[in-house]
């Protein structure tokens, strides 16, 4: 088969190594700055990369403000260019897909799937992202988790394997949510839980704060009452949750890690990515 990688992270070129390993041939377009596999052929232009391509494959996720994700290349690519270069029944793989190009997607008869839209990859995805983060937290302390105080803000699945992976190394956990269901969940499995609204209340005994939900839910105020050896580790999108300007202003230390596992560990990224993208050509190729 032939695949077009066009921008995205070090995932692109773990995942263009691994699909080249298994005998595909891999055309890159807006990869420029990453060092490549001699295997995998750099084109010059957009339409020559995706040409004939059996599957395009595109960041995940894939754009901001209707801008393809290219942290890699100078090449400036908006998702509508993209999508308007492929033909009907060509395979599209991405991420989290705006509504303006889902409707343009379809338009053009493109078949598109969202990987963070299927439950495999998003689960994969958080497994990997809570290891990251877990590596971030450690790297950037002087303390161990041992006996550490901390706060998680979200009870999805990243903040469920992130919480089960610190109290396995002997950290006291909080969780901060918005639901009645979930703060009876997480104190059925052993951990502290807080709603929201008592965050300020309670910001000041943690000593490590790590937010997973894409929206303020940690005031201004909140920052203000964390001790001044508080560790803030954001791993959701713009805008985060909390306001990085300030914490810095405050003199508190804050990592901001979205888009984790192609940074923390772009070659298991690069992996899950495969194993979703050859289940989703057997489902096409079952469908007919």
């Amino acid at each position: 088969m032939k695949f077009a990688l066009v921008g995205g992270d070090m995932r692109a070129a773990e995942l263009g190594r691994l699909l080249s390993e298994d005998g595909h041939r891999v055309l890159c377009f807006a990869l420029e700055k990453l060092s490549l596999p001699a295997s995998l052929v750099r084109s010059g232009c957009l339409q020559s990369c995706i040409y004939g391509a059996d599957c395009v494959v595109l960041p995940c996720p894939t754009e901001s403000a209707g801008l393809v994700s290219t942290p890699f290349s100078d090449n400036v690519l908006r998702t509508q260019e993209v999508i308007s270069a492929l033909w009907p029944h060509q395979l599209l793989c991405g991420g989290k897909f705006s509504d303006e190009s889902a409707a343009l997607i379809q338009r053009a008869g493109v078949k598109a799937e969202d990987l963070l839209r299927r439950s495999d990859f998003v689960a994969g995805n958080a497994a990997i992202t809570a290891e990251g983060a877990l590596g971030l937290l450690l790297e950037n302390s002087r303390r161990t988790a041992q006996g550490a105080n901390v706060l998680i803000c979200g009870w999805g699945r990243i903040g469920k394997l992130l919480a089960a992976k610190l109290r396995a190394l002997g950290a006291y956990v909080t969780v901060a949510v918005r639901k009645a269901e979930d703060l009876a969940m997480a104190r059925a499995f052993g951990l502290g839980a807080l709603e929201f609204s008592r965050l300020e209340a309670e910001a000041g005994g943690f000593d490590w704060v790590v937010n997973t939900v894409p929206g303020r839910v940690i005031s201004d105020a909140a920052l203000c009452m964390m001790g001044d050896d508080t560790l803030l580790l954001e791993l959701a999108s713009a805008p985060g949750g909390f306001d990085a300007k300030l914490a810095e202003n405050i003199g508190l230390s804050a990592v901001a890690a979205p888009g984790l596992p192609g940074k923390s560990a772009p070659l298991s990224a690069a992996m899950l990515m495969k194993e979703i993208i050859y289940k989703i050509i057997n489902e096409q190729e079952e469908r007919g």
